[in-house]
């Protein structure tokens, strides 16, 4: 978070004048989840949600997302949110872009979710929806990077057709504001050793880029 500015006053009290791009990005964000949650409960037809969000107060906090996925700003980027989710739920066999019926089932259960609140009322505050494709260790980068833009295609076009079914409405704009992109062997998830742990690394995840503001 930027440093908090301050500047002193004639009678030498200080006032608070910076931070307040982090603070507006950061409700801005609580606001977006908290209406995408009140709508996907809401809304499992046709017509595009016209309902607002409950007001959001101090003592309101984030509801869970699906799965009870956690949110987590980017340490290079404060505008880029990273979904967490577990290496278990969206991963692949060994060589295979193919979805498991595990992944299948989690997708149908949180796409609908992204959607609502990248292409809702709030989702100017959304500027993409990235979709990021992992392996493990073995086979060169032209193989690795290969494979892990085929996984990350396969969710990509899995979630398009499952919200084609439930969410209509919000086809053209996910279409527009979602990509997927193949991440090779970067990233490699480690086990308590230090070791590459290789069934982990083999998945995909989300993030969300912010507007600047």
């Amino acid at each position: 978070m930027k440093p908090i500015l301050e500047h002193e006053t004639p009678d030498g009290s200080a006032t608070v004048a910076g931070g307040i791009a982090d603070l507006m990005t950061s409700l801005a964000v609580i606001c977006i989840l908290l209406l995408a949650a009140y709508i996907t409960k809401a809304d499992e037809g046709n017509a595009k949600p016209a309902n607002p969000a409950p007001p959001v107060t101090a003592e309101r906090e984030r509801p869970p997302q699906p799965h009870d996925l956690a949110v987590e700003r980017s340490a290079d980027n404060p505008d880029v949110m990273r979904v967490v989710i577990p290496e278990t739920i969206l991963n692949f066999e060994v060589g295979k872009s193919t979805l498991l019926p595990s992944a299948e089932a989690f997708l149908a259960d949180t796409i609908p979710y992204y959607a609502t609140m990248i292409c809702g009322p709030q989702g100017h505050a959304v500027e993409s929806f990235v979709i990021e494709g992992y392996t493990d260790d073995q086979g060169d980068d032209i193989h690795t990077l290969k494979l892990s833009q085929d996984r990350s295609f396969a969710v990509l076009v899995k979630g398009l057709q499952i919200i084609h079914a439930r969410l209509p409405w919000a086809y053209d704009c996910f279409q527009q504001k979602a990509s997927a992109n193949g991440r090779g062997r970067q990233d490699l998830v480690r086990n308590e050793l230090g070791l590459p742990d290789r069934e982990r690394s083999r998945r995909v995840i989300f993030k969300i880029h912010l507007r600047h503001t």
